[in-house]
């Protein structure tokens, strides 16, 4: 679990990349309130020109990213409108969290927040499922300056929730008779898809190892053991992705239809998520792309 934040988007410019939206979020920052402030602008030179998750991003590539997120802002006839349409470009939580993050940075480089700028915060933190509270301290560090430390942070936060997310999957593996090897190795290929799951091969080989190798109690039910690894995720968005990563696994085509997958089911019953959450959780599950790996 060595890798961080500044492996996480870098090198050239890609079909689809995450970082165009990323850019996106910084420039509806920058036109929310009608004003360009020339603090505004430099501060999204500067954190393209600086930042690691920007790294190996050229010049010319930056340019072009930065004039698809002025068109696409302008197409849609302002910046609160092209919010919905970044959180499906950022699928990611921690590619989320960096964009917002950084809008922010970019908002409060005038030394103020303004209505609009508050306005287009409030509904890209929306858009993007960032919890009030975790919003306020993006924004804080943002005004401090330490936003990087705090995506470092959330980075591996994040991240020590890789060997939860294993566990959920092996009950969803027993529950429908397939703990075997080769799904285990299906289950790998799906977590290295999903940037909030990937780890180093051998690390996500070890995690995901153990939790199959892990020996439960004798007559143990899904809905009991995935209770209790509920009950070890207090924070409901914790539980929110859980159901996310859950249901992404799933052919997209029957994700719509969640009530009638049997796992689904049990996992919202276990995790506690709402109807209206699931609901939620089914448009961002279905940002990822349909084409990626997924276990049985």
């Amino acid at each position: 679990m060595e890798r961080s934040v500044k492996g996480l988007l870098g090198g050239g410019l890609r079909p689809n990349d995450p970082r165009r939206f990323l850019i996106e979020a910084m420039i509806g920052a920058m036109n929310a309130d009608g004003v360009v402030d020339p603090r505004e602008t430099q501060a999204v030179e500067r954190l393209i020109a600086s930042h690691p998750l920007f790294q190996g991003l050229g010049p010319a590539a930056a340019r072009t990213l930065i004039d698809l997120s002025n068109d696409a802002i302008q197409f849609a006839g302002n910046a609160f409108g092209r919010a919905p349409a970044i959180a499906k470009g950022l699928p990611a939580r921690i590619h989320r969290l960096a964009a917002y993050g950084m809008a922010a940075e970019v908002a409060v480089a005038d030394d103020q927040l303004v209505d609009g700028e508050l306005r287009y915060l409030e509904a890209l933190r929306i858009a993007l499922r960032i919890a009030p509270l975790e919003s306020e301290a993006l924004v804080g560090h943002a005004r401090t300056g330490q936003l990087g430390a705090y995506l470092e942070d959330r980075y591996h936060r994040i991240k020590t929730l890789v060997p939860v997310a294993a566990e959920v999957f092996v009950l969803r593996a027993l529950g429908r008779g397939m703990a075997t090897d080769d799904e285990r190795f299906r289950i790998r290929d799906f977590f290295a898809a999903i940037p909030d799951l990937a780890l180093s091969a051998d690390d996500l080989d070890g995690v995901l190892y153990q939790a199959f190798r892990r020996q439960r109690p004798p007559g143990a039910q899904v809905f009991g053991e995935l209770s209790q690894v509920a009950s070890t995720l207090p924070d409901p968005v914790d539980r929110y992705w859980m159901m996310v990563y859950t249901l992404v696994s799933e052919l997209p085509a029957t994700v719509p239809s969640w009530r009638v997958i049997p796992f689904t089911g049990v996992m919202q019953a276990a995790f506690q998520i709402t109807d209206t959450d699931m609901e939620l959780a089914v448009i961002d599950a279905l940002s990822f792309p349909a084409a990626m790996p997924r276990p049985h």
